[in-house]
């Protein structure tokens, strides 16, 4: 019998660890809770390592079909004055690097889908019972309906079920700031990604073609504070007054209500250990991580294309299916952790306050977009996928 994968989740990590199986000739099924997938979030950086898995599972082209190509990310301060810019063009002239893709999330999770046979996405179930043992696992739904396979994965995103039924409660860490996104037209016209510096706060704007933005913030929030500026589009507004240039002011400006823009807390998910027996986590449900970098859908998309090269050795009878779980684990946590930290990092330097720390920062950032050559070579340490051959996956 082939080997068979139950996935829980079918969002991006689920529905690109179902793509890759089906790409190996495995057997997988994905539970879905919602009734039909939806988005939320309004747009999604692709980088270059995520569009390299994209382009190995023959996905990518369906995405640029309806993007942005990701071609340079410019920083300013909140008054707009230039502090750096990170071009990515050289790279990919050169072939060091996917060209990257700004697009909307829901595009993306269509892409995914559309990827997919009929029938690999069970939509609208509810699990009533999770069981794993030495010889397979066994899942069980409010309809009545029982799967059986060889291996479960939770891609059940943060507040994942998988992880809290098998690995014990863990909730995700609060790092004390907040963020919104939304979608407008993009009548500036804008090419890049790009970002503007203030004091606790920033702002984000993302061009995801058809003429559309995306616009992300972020703000240092309280955990228990409801001071979201969500009450009208003016609080949204004056909550990021000091963002003078015309560009933010434009972006915000575009907005008719606050009804359709999505606040959450930016959170991170410290788990110990992916895999216990035949249950394996992938994507935020195993490491959610910051948005600051970009790689929310990027880590899970690798941890897929890892995880089913995995089982298709166990597949093949070249390894036993638990050790195929452990080289899993091995191959993707220190590049997860290197990520998680970095992107830690970005956001711990985006969100400082005080006028000295900030305006240190932004002389740094200035300085250090001075050497395009050491900032070249550190993207594509950082986004080449595969991983080069020298560095560890």
């Amino acid at each position: 019998m082939p080997l068979t994968t139950i996935v829980v989740g079918g969002g991006i990590g689920g529905l690109s660890l179902a793509r890759e199986l089906g790409l190996a000739g495995l057997p997988v099924v994905v539970l879905e809770r919602a009734s039909k997938l939806t988005t939320v979030g309004a747009g999604i950086i692709m980088n270059p390592n995520a569009m390299g898995v994209l382009e190995a599972n023959g996905l990518a082209p369906g995405v640029r079909s309806r993007s942005s190509a990701y071609l340079a990310r410019e920083t300013f301060d909140q008054r707009g004055r230039p502090l750096a810019i990170r071009d990515y063009r050289p790279l990919y002239a050169e072939g060091r690097l996917a060209i990257g893709a700004l697009c909307h999330r829901a595009h993306l999770h269509e892409c995914l889908s559309d990827g997919l046979p009929a029938g690999i996405v069970q939509p609208d179930t509810r699990l009533v019972a999770l069981e794993a043992g030495p010889d397979g696992v066994r899942v069980e739904t409010e309809s009545g309906q029982t799967f059986m396979g060889d291996v479960l994965v939770g891609a059940d995103g943060i507040r994942s079920a998988v992880r809290a039924r098998f690995f014990g409660a863990n909730d995700p860490v609060y790092l004390g700031y907040r963020s919104h996104r939304f979608v407008v037209d993009n009548r500036d016209g804008l090419e890049h990604f790009t970002e503007f510096l203030g004091h606790g706060k920033r702002v984000g704007l993302v061009p995801i073609g058809g003429r559309q933005l995306y616009v992300w913030t972020t703000f240092n929030s309280p955990r228990e504070s409801r001071a979201w500026g969500l009450e009208s589009v003016t609080a949204l507004q004056s909550m990021f007054g000091e963002f003078t240039d015309s560009r933010v002011r434009h972006a915000l400006g575009r907005l008719g209500s606050t009804d359709g823009v999505v606040c959450t807390d930016i959170e991170e998910v410290h788990q110990a250990a992916w895999v216990r027996g035949r249950v394996a986590l992938l994507g935020d449900a195993a490491h959610a991580l910051t948005p600051n970098m970009g790689q929310g859908a990027g880590m899970a998309m690798e941890d897929a294309a890892v995880l089913a090269d995995e089982l298709s050795r166990a597949a093949r009878g070249e390894t036993d299916t638990p050790a195929a779980l452990t080289s899993y684990v091995a191959r993707r946590r220190p590049r997860v952790e290197t990520i998680v930290r970095l992107s830690r990092q970005i956001g711990e330097e985006g969100q400082l306050t005080g006028t000295l720390a900030c305006w240190l920062r932004n002389r740094r950032v200035r300085r250090e977009g001075r050497s395009p050559e050491l900032t070249r070579t550190a993207l594509e340490r950082l986004l080449a996928w595969p991983p080069r051959a020298t560095e560890a996956p």
